[in-house]
Formats: structure tokens, C-alpha cells, sequence
């Protein structure tokens, strides 16, 4: 973890923020993530065959995290791989709904094929899930599907519906049916994955292709069938007992939660570990889910109306344009973009989003809003609502719209831009005493500002980026600029205009210009490492900010005795959205010295 760049990476096009949660460090893309991934696996190669140090660094961050982050990283590691097939079952059975509606018979061939189409999803979901653990738990995943097609092969199936008793060796085999399960096949590859161990160190070299898989199918299938499968089953019906007592008894309760907290899990990367198994429980026992899909439902609208509410009432052009793009997918279903490119970034609208959550999934639970099939709610899951209760879907529309509105008016009430805060408000931290003692000179006395235009915000010897002793800068992939190798140690503000970024670290700096013009300030190479020693961050994120104002002040002999260069790096981040970034001056320069400008077609 050590080795993440995280102020580097934040400032990346494309990334909509970075989190270190447990023992890994999360980059935030959104739904371009798999292109992305495809990328760097052609860049850096498969992970899985990294050498010695990246495995020891990855032990010992596991030795580092909690059981309880342990225990979600593998259920969200279990799950994630598999969403695509819920998905994708879950939606041909939403469309079959629609097109009995509209006239095919339910006797018709048609229906006949694509309903075993739909359930073949579920009925083998632990084959897939096998595979899927098994990659999770790192034995083999080939061996572990066919030990989950033994739970639900035609012959056990046939001992489970025949109902006499059955013993092994005297030993009583409990009969369950396991098709749709979840536990107890993971249960079994978690064993498998210690009897594959044992098989591979027992086994001689000269039989061990025969010996290690004959071991590791022999016992795994049989304590399976005996001990796991029956204990993840049982399991499975205390959770379905709980899921249904709340249905049965509160069933506003678990809708109004998970609407109000959806976008939280959604930010920490843990709704893929609390819900899945949750809702596909209780839509194999009951033949619906009221455990996700409702809140879900009410909560990624609230999102999508948030965003469109708060890029309606903003005046930024660059703000308006991520913001209805956000705000589209979020509709779609898919919010990530929404939540780390908008809400995260403009906090003051998080309360609208929480209370468009909690009134449409408050709505959604006094009506008993259920869900038929696993997908992804948005608008074009709003099918899966559509089931035996004909006027199930009409609730979800009406989770819909309230959560939306709702969501909506409030952020375009709460959304106001940064800019339109009052000049002189403590608030905009303009036009108070403090402020004009740490300005670089008095407003009047600055020649009036150009636009387009940056500044030098310290002083010093100004030189190419390519004179950065950092590929990531000098490369200019985190934007055009320059750098300078100052001469004091302070940081002003190269225009006016709003802080949009500060790191923990208090190195670095991300600002917007009034004309759009993004900048990160980066002091030194590696300061990160530093921890914040030898720096004193004098604005916050939101801050409105003045040309010649003091961001912040650094100590040049600490970042020397920590081994670092101090030269300062200016980029500007958003480069690709002009046609040409010019740097005009280069040498000595104070600070407040015109240097760069921008122009677009």
C-alpha cells in the first residue's frame, strides 16, 4: 500500500477517487472499470503469478486486516464475478413477465425454453459458485464445479425427493435439496481448499496427478454430502427465518435502512458483500426478495435524482456535464459514477440523497414492495417488480418517483455552487482579517487578472516538466505544465477560484479555476511518504480561494532529510480540454508571475 501514489492517481482522468480500505487500495473508475483492468493486466501482467515481494507485501497486509473485513472482502470476492449471471437470468425472467402480459400463453413452447433458460442461472448457481469460490479460496476452481455439480445431481436429487432415510457406512446422510444454495458450497470449497493442500504434500511426486485430485473429490464430496452441505443449509434456513420475520412483522424497517444507507456501503465498496447471499436466500426459498431490491431501488434514484438536481442548479459547465452524465447511469442502475464524481465530491447534497432514500424506501415498505428476480434496479429493471401481485409494479413506480423528486428538489435547494456563497462570508474564507494577512500582497496591488491564465503560485526557478526526476509527471500523463524548484517555501493560489482537492498528507493541492482550468499543485516527489511532517495546509476543499493567497507553507529541510527532492510540480489536469496549454515563462520567477495560459478552439 505503501507504494500508491494516491494524490497522483486522484488527479488522473478518469478516476473518480481513491480509498485504502482493509489491505488494498481501491481506484474508483466506474463503468469503464473492466476496460481499464483489461488495460493494466496487459501492462503488468497476471497478478497471480507476481513475484516474491508482491506476494509477501499482500501477506502482510491480510495479516493486518480485521476478521471482519476479511470475512467481506471474501464474500465481495466471491459474489462480484457471479453478479453478471444473476443479472442476466434475472432479467430474461423479468422480460418473460412482460410478454405474458402482453399475450404468450405460459403453456407455449416459447415460455416453456426461455423459463429454464432463466432458472438454469439459479438451479446451477452453485457449480458457478463453486468455480467462483475456489478462485476466492485458491484451489482448483475446475475440481470445485464439479464438486458443486455433485449437490445437485440427478441421483442425490432423487434420494431427496424419495425422502428414506440414507446412510454411508452407517453413517446417516442428511437429504437436502441444494440447487439455488449458497452456503454450503462455499462452506465445502473453503474445506476443499485445505484438503487440496493436504493431498499435494502427502501425495508422491511419481502419482501425484492421480493421487491429488482422487483425494481432494473423494473426501471433499463425501464430508460435503455428510457434515457441510446439511450445516450450510441449516444456516441458510435460520437467515431465511430472520429475512421472513422481519417481512412478515416490520416490513417498512429493512427498506427505509437500506435506502438511507446504500450509497455509504456503495462508497466503502461493501454492498456486494452484505446483500447478495442475503437476497438470493430468500428469493430461493420464497420466490421473491424484499431485502435489497426495494431499498436499492429507492436509494440508486435518490442518487440519480441528487445528481440531476445538483447539475440543474449549478452554474459550472464542467460541473453540469458530469452531473447529467452521472446522473443518466445512475437512473440506469449503475451509481458509482454518481456517488464519487458528485455526491462524494459536493458533500452538502449527501442529506438530500439520504432523505430521498429513506421516503421512497419508507414507501416502498408500507406497500410491501417485492421484488421477482435479481437485477441491477434502475429504470430498466423495473421489471423484475412484476410477479403475482399485479399491483406490485405500480408501488415500484411510486418508490421511483418519490425518491427521485424528492432527492432531487432537495439538492437543488441544498446544491448551491460554491461560488454563489456571499463574497465576504467566513464560510468562502474571503474578506476577513486572516485571509488578507495571508495574501502575498494587498488585492489592489496584483495587476488585474487574464483569463485562461495561471500564475506562478511559489517562487522560484521555473523549468519543464520533463526536468522532473518522476516518469508520472515528466511524462505529462497527469497533465500538462511545468515545475519549479523554489526558492521559499509557500504555496499561493495561481488564480481565483475554489479549492476542489486536499490530501491528508497536506503535500498537495487540486484547485479549479473560475474559467474552468483545473491544477494540482504536488510539493516535492514522494512526499506522501512524509506523512504530512514539514507541511501546513492552510485551505480545505470548497474553499473559495483569491489570486496571491497562501494554500500552503512547507519546511525544504525536512523533505531533504527525508530524502526527497523539494521541486513543486503544476500540471494542469484537465489538459485534454483545451487545444493548447502554453507555457510562456520559464527561469526565475516570483510568485504571481504570469506563466502559463490556455486556449480551446
Amino acid at each position: 500500500m505503501s507504494k500508491a501514489k494516491i494524490a497522483e492517481i486522484e488527479a488522473l482522468d478518469g478516476v473518480m477517487g481513491v480509498k485504502e480500505v482493509g489491505a488494498q487500495t481501491q481506484v474508483i473508475i466506474g463503468p469503464n472499470v473492466a476496460a481499464v483492468y483489461k488495460e493494466v493486466k496487459n501492462i503488468v501482467g497476471d497478478l497471480k503469478d507476481a513475484g516474491g515481494d508482491e506476494k509477501a507485501d499482500q501477506g502482510e497486509g491480510e495479516e493486518k486486516q480485521k476478521l471482519s473485513a476479511k470475512l467481506l472482502d471474501m464474500i465481495s470476492g466471491i459474489f462480484a464475478p457471479v453478479i453478471p449471471l444473476i443479472t442476466g437470468a434475472g432479467m430474461i425472467k423479468a422480460i418473460l413477465v412482460i410478454m405474458v402480459a402482453l399475450g404468450l400463453p405460459d403453456e407455449s413452447t416459447e415460455y416453456y425454453i426461455l423459463n429454464f433458460i432463466a432458472d438454469s442461472g439459479f438451479y446451477f448457481f452453485p457449480v458457478v459458485l463453486a468455480f467462483s469460490s475456489a478462485q476466492k479460496f485458491g484451489c482448483n476452481p475446475y475440481l470445485a464445479a464439479m464438486i458443486g455439480g455433485v449437490l445437485i445431481h440427478p441421483n442425490w436429487n432423487a434420494l431427496v425427493a424419495a425422502g428414506e432415510a440414507v446412510d454411508f457406512f452407517g453413517i446417516p446422510v442428511r437429504l437436502f435439496s441444494y440447487g439455488s444454495s449458497i452456503l454450503p458450497i462455499i462452506l465445502t470449497v473453503w474445506f476443499m481448499s485445505y484438503v487440496e493442500r493436504f493431498a499435494e504434500k502427502v501425495s508422491p511426486n511419481m502419482v501425484k496427478a492421480i493421487l491429488k485430485p482422487l483425494i481432494t473429490m473423494a473426501v471433499t464430496s463425501l464430508v460435503s454430502l455428510i457434515i457441510l452441505a446439511p450445516l450450510g443449509s441449516y444456516i441458510g434456513s435460520i437467515l431465511s427465518s430472520g429475512i421472513a420475520f422481519l417481512d412478515e412483522n416490520v416490513p417498512v424497517l429493512v427498506p427505509t435502512i437500506v435506502g438511507a444507507i446504500q450509497p455509504l456501503l456503495v462508497f466503502f465498496g461493501m454492498h456486494l458483500a452484505i446483500f447478495p447471499p442475503l437476497q438470493t436466500i430468500q428469493l430461493a426459498e420464497m420466490g421473491y426478495e424484499t431485502v435489497c431490491g426495494p431499498g436499492f431501488l429507492a436509494a440508486i434514484l435518490a442518487c440519480a435524482g441528487a445528481t440531476l438536481g445538483f447539475a440543474v442548479r449549478s452554474k459550472d459547465k464542467n460541473v453540469k456535464e458530469l452531473g447529467f452524465s452521472t446522473g443518466f447511469t445512475a437512473l440506469c442502475g449503475v451509481t458509482e459514477p454518481a456517488v464519487y464524481g458528485i455526491i462524494v465530491k459536493y458533500k452538502q447534497i449527501i442529506p438530500a440523497v439520504v432523505l430521498g432514500g429513506v421516503t421512497g424506501g419508507l414507501f416502498a415498505g408500507i406497500f410491501h414492495l417485492k421484488r421477482y428476480a435479481i437485477a441491477t434496479p434502475g429504470i430498466p429493471a423495473l421489471p423484475t417488480f412484476m410477479g403475482e401481485d399485479p399491483n406490485n409494479i405500480f408501488v415500484a413506480i411510486g418508490t421511483v418517483c418519490i425518491a427521485f423528486v424528492v432527492s432531487a428538489v432537495a439538492a437543488f435547494f441544498l446544491g448551491a455552487d460554491k461560488k454563489e456563497v456571499k463574497k465576504g462570508a467566513a464560510s468562502a474564507g474571503r474578506g476577513n482579517a486572516e485571509e488578507a494577512a495571508s495574501r502575498i500582497r494587498p488585492e489592489a496591488e496584483l495587476p488585474e487578472a487574464e483569463p485562461n491564465t495561471l500564475y506562478a503560485p511559489l517562487e522560484g526557478e521555473i523549468v519543464p516538466l520533463e526536468q522532473v526526476p518522476d516518469e508520472t509527471f515528466a511524462s505529462g500523463v497527469l497533465g500538462q505544465g511545468f515545475a519549479v524548484r523554489p526558492s521559499k517555501p509557500c504555496v499561493y493560489a495561481p488564480f481565483d477560484g475554489t479549492v476542489i482537492q486536499t490530501m491528508d498528507t497536506k503535500h498537495a493541492v487540486g484547485l479549479q479555476s473560475e474559467d474552468g482550468m483545473e491544477v494540482l499543485i504536488h510539493v516535492g516527489i514522494d512526499t506522501v511518504d512524509m506523512n504530512g511532517e514539514g507541511f501546513d495546509l492552510k485551505c480545505k476543499e470548497g474553499d473559495e480561494i483569491k489570486r496571491g493567497q497562501l494554500l500552503l507553507s512547507f519546511d525544504p529541510e525536512a523533505i531533504r532529510k527525508a530524502g526527497h527532492p523539494d521541486i513543486t510540480v503544476v500540471a494542469v489536469t484537465n489538459s485534454f480540454d483545451y487545444t493548447s496549454v502554453n507555457v510562456e515563462k520559464t527561469g526565475t520567477a516570483s510568485a504571481m508571475d504570469k506563466v502559463l495560459t490556455v486556449t480551446k478552439e
